[in-house]
């Protein structure tokens, strides 16, 4: 008996048009499309150099020290701060700085002065830079005229180091990740047509097959338990699939932990099909109504999730943490984040044991709204 019902539940999930797209191919489509827009977003933020203009006056070309100093951090070097201009008057540097083309120029008079049409970081930048050489070159001949010697100079100027770049992670940190994750927690919700259908499947006021497996001699429970097992069985083959696509094909690394990965996947196949379950036991609508139901729930949490918007999901944390921790596909992504970024696995059992406990509690109450189906007549 187990294994018939179990394979029959199979072979519907294999013939079934609508669950093979929003299970299969609507996910993959989704995890191309995210990989051709967001190919380069990590290499987006990453810093290049700023266009700076300098007014090439006769002061400008006297003062040797800044000169050298100027064209030190300029060029196509790795430690290349400015893209250096070289401008033949300050009108033209006006009107470069209007047109948005340089970020301010440098005016050398007595000492260099920044001009620039508003602040921001690249200014801020610059404006550091000319004040760091002003320091070390008033400092340089303080020294000089107390008599020091040129090696207690070179020491003065001597570069030291007051940081140390650490990693916080073994992997490194991206933000294009963070949509597959939230990807995959829908994929997980989606789950739901599964666990929909094996409840809908034992209604007999919902369909001619319904009416049947009522009759049946089979105890009613171990009908559910049989479904929903072919149920997570397919979900989670399907989410093996998307999550082999994603990693091999387009080659977007889930870190070294990617059996956890799939651990989390088969969790969150567990909470999507009885997610599915419980919307169909409690609800009087008719299948059609169910699955929009399903649909609308499943992509609001995915939205909050950050599914559609980068970072919403911190902003949820921050603002609505109650909301954010009993958002299913949050903890699923989570979770995900957790294995990317985290050495240690305190907060992924967390969000597991979070996501097996939804799990419980709406299998819970399917169980008691299955046990109360009566029909006087079928």
């Amino acid at each position: 008996m187990f294994w018939n019902i179990y394979w029959k539940r199979i072979l519907w999930f294999v013939r079934n048009t609508e669950t093979i797209i929003w299970t299969w191919i609507f996910p993959l489509m989704l995890a191309t499309l995210f990989y051709a827009v967001f190919t380069n977003i990590d290499a987006s933020g990453q810093f290049s150099r700023m266009p700076v203009g300098v007014v090439d006056n006769g002061a400008y070309r006297q003062d040797a020290a800044f000169r050298a100093a100027l064209e030190s951090v300029s060029g196509e070097g790795d430690g290349s701060l400015f893209d250096l201009r070289l401008l033949p008057s300050q009108g033209e540097a006006d009107t470069l700085l209007e047109k948005g083309e340089i970020d301010g120029y440098i005016l050398v008079e007595d000492v260099p002065v920044l001009i620039v049409s508003g602040s921001g970081l690249r200014q801020t930048i610059t404006k550091s830079f000319i004040d760091r050489y002003l320091q070390t070159k008033g400092a340089v001949e303080a020294v000089i005229l107390r008599g020091g010697d040129f090696e207690s100079v070179s020491a003065f100027l001597e570069p030291a180091d007051y940081t140390e770049e650490i990693s916080l992670s073994q992997n490194p940190p991206t933000e294009k990740v963070g949509y597959f994750y939230a990807l995959l927690a829908m994929v997980c919700l989606y789950g739901g047509f599964q666990g929909m259908t094996t409840v809908t499947g034992l209604q007999a006021n919902l369909s001619p097959l319904g009416a049947r497996r009522t009759m049946a001699p089979v105890g009613r429970f171990r009908m559910v338990a049989y479904d929903m097992l072919g149920g997570v069985t397919t979900q989670y083959m399907c989410l093996l699939v998307i999550v082999a696509y994603i990693n091999f094909v387009l080659g977007v690394s889930f870190g070294p932990k990617l059996w956890l990965v799939l651990l989390t996947c088969l969790a969150g196949s567990l909470l999507g099909v009885a997610f599915g379950a419980m919307i169909s036991v409690t609800s009087k609508l008719k299948a059609q109504a169910k699955i929009a139901v399903l649909i609308t729930v499943t992509m609001v949490c995915c939205f909050l999730s950050g599914l559609m918007v980068s970072g919403i999901n911190y902003t949820v944390v921050q603002n609505a943490p109650a909301v954010a921790w009993l958002n299913p596909a949050a903890r699923i992504a989570d979770a995900f984040y957790c294995l990317y970024y985290y050495d240690t696995y305190e907060r992924f059992f967390l969000n597991i044991g979070i996501i097996m406990a939804m799990t419980t509690a709406m299998l819970a109450v399917t169980a008691v709204f299955v046990r109360r189906q009566r029909y006087e007549s079928i």
